[in-house]
C-alpha cells in the first residue's frame, strides 16, 4: 500500500496510496519508518501538525455553532445554505460513527 515522500533527512514526510513523483518508494506497513511517522507528534512534519491543528479548529467551531444553536443565540436558519448543508452532512457522519447524535434543529424547524 504505501509509498513514502521523505524529507532531507531521511523521514517520512507523506503516504501515498500509489506511487507519484517524489513518492516512488514502496514501503511495507509494518515498516518501522511509518509508525514513527503515523505516532509522531508532528515535530519531523509541521505539515501534519498544521492539519491535525486544522482538524482540531474545525471541530470545535462545529461545536460552537451547536452551542450557539442550542442557546438560540442565533437561528441554523441563519447560516449560509452551503454552511448548513456541510454542517448536517457532518452530523451524518459523526451519527453513523457514534449512534446519535444531537440533532442542530429543533423538532419543530425544517430546512
Amino acid at each position: 500500500m504505501p509509498y513514502a515522500i521523505r524529507n532531507a533527512k531521511g523521514h517520512i514526510i507523506a503516504l501515498l496510496n500509489e506511487p507519484a513523483v517524489g513518492a516512488e518508494e514502496f514501503v511495507s506497513a509494518n515498516h518501522p519508518d511509518i509508525d514513527l511517522f503515523l505516532n509522531s507528534d508532528g515535530d519531523l512534519n509541521p505539515k501534519f501538525a498544521l492539519a491535525e491543528s486544522d482538524r482540531d479548529i474545525a471541530r470545535v467551531t462545529e461545536d460552537l455553532i451547536h452551542l450557539l444553536v442550542a442557546k438560540n443565540v442565533i437561528l441554523f436558519t441563519e447560516l449560509p445554505s452551503p454552511v448548513q448543508q456541510k454542517l448536517l452532512n457532518r452530523e451524518k457522519l459523526r451519527s453513523s460513527l457514534q449512534g446519535s447524535v444531537d440533532n442542530f434543529l429543533d423538532e419543530d424547524e425544517y430546512l
